[in-house]
């Protein structure tokens, strides 16, 4: 159930952190209704943000909230300069609790969406300049290879999705015969993803990712990044920002911002390589990573929400120009 919250409960977490409200209201976000509350004051406007938990991970909601406030510390510290300033509550700490639920303020940011080539490869420079940010890490990092992690993650959606296939083509009109048509596409290009992901190189890069912890924002999308009134570029949305692999980021960001336009991809791809060069494995690694048709496992479990029914329905139109980015990226690995 959605929450809402009362002018009288705004005002109250509002008051941890310095802020007295002269307006309020709520935003929602994509996916999430009341994602945030925009709080106007006489120091400025702000975000006013629940904490929201991540079910991939199984520690609770005050351990996420902690984690990350860890990271937007050790940030800060660094001057990572694209993510608006989170403010502290009274007693120092980035975040409190109302009824269970934790809550962060940030500076709001006012600005526009991302439009043209300069934009994306500010985007590149600053997720490479957070990609950067790994020294130290060795106290944080679980010692494990975070691409891997992920990896069997994926390999587990893509054989329920596979399951799946049957299942809907037999007992889903609807979307019988969108899997008929695009089942075997899907397919057949992750099974050329997964051979490309057991190169004995990429197999060698995974072994050395785990000495080597990279922070990550993981969840890089149209939404969250602002290019501000002042034309600074800043990232959003923090909540999931983890040590983790620095080529599923990439590889979502490009498959999640650029909406297929060749120019945005070399753009982003050019502003990332500037700050953060990639070897030639690696970018064979990103590679292989944007060909898994991770939008269609994930929408395969879950029909009867509108978002995911969305994507399945413009896949008519996207496929082609999915193909068109593949090439650009396999060009782009063996450059």
């Amino acid at each position: 159930m959605t929450k809402s919250y009362t002018k009288a409960q705004i005002r109250k977490i509002t008051s941890r952190f310095g802020l007295i409200p002269i307006k309020s209201s709520l935003v929602s976000s994509l996916y999430r209704k009341n994602a945030v509350i925009q709080v106007k004051t006489k120091k400025g406007t702000y975000a006013l943000k629940p904490f929201s938990r991540t079910k991939m991970v199984r520690s609770n909601t005050i351990q996420q909230m902690e984690q990350a406030a860890s990271m937007i510390r050790l940030l800060k510290k660094r001057k990572y300069s694209y993510m608006p300033a989170w403010l502290p509550t009274h007693s120092g700490k980035l975040w409190t609790t109302h009824q269970e639920t934790p809550f962060y303020v940030s500076q709001w940011i006012k600005g526009r969406g991302l439009e043209n080539a300069e934009d994306f490869e500010k985007l590149g420079w600053a997720l490479a300049t957070l990609h950067a940010s790994s020294t130290g890490l060795h106290r944080i990092g679980s010692g494990k290879s975070p691409t891997f992690q992920q990896l069997r993650i994926w390999k587990n959606q893509d054989r329920l999705f596979q399951r799946k296939i049957s299942q809907i083509s037999r007992h889903d009109k609807e979307y019988g015969n969108w899997y008929n048509a695009h089942g075997k596409d899907c397919k057949r290009l992750a099974k050329r993803a997964w051979k490309d992901l057991q190169d004995t190189s990429i197999v060698k890069l995974l072994q050395k990712e785990k000495r080597s912890p990279s922070l990550i924002h993981s969840d890089i999308t149209i939404p969250n990044v602002i290019i501000s009134d002042d034309g600074q570029l800043k990232i959003i949305d923090w909540d999931r920002v983890k040590v983790g692999s620095v080529y599923v980021d990439l590889a979502k960001a490009l498959m999640n911002t650029t909406q297929f336009n060749p120019e945005f991809v070399q753009s982003l791809l050019k502003g990332y390589q500037k700050r953060k060069p990639l070897s030639r494995t690696e970018r064979k690694m990103v590679t292989a990573l944007y060909k898994l048709p991770r939008e269609a496992w994930h929408a395969s479990l879950h029909l009867n929400r509108s978002r995911n029914r969305e994507i399945l329905d413009n896949w008519d139109q996207s496929w082609p120009l999915r193909l068109q980015i593949i090439h650009i990226l396999q060009e782009w690995a063996h450059a």
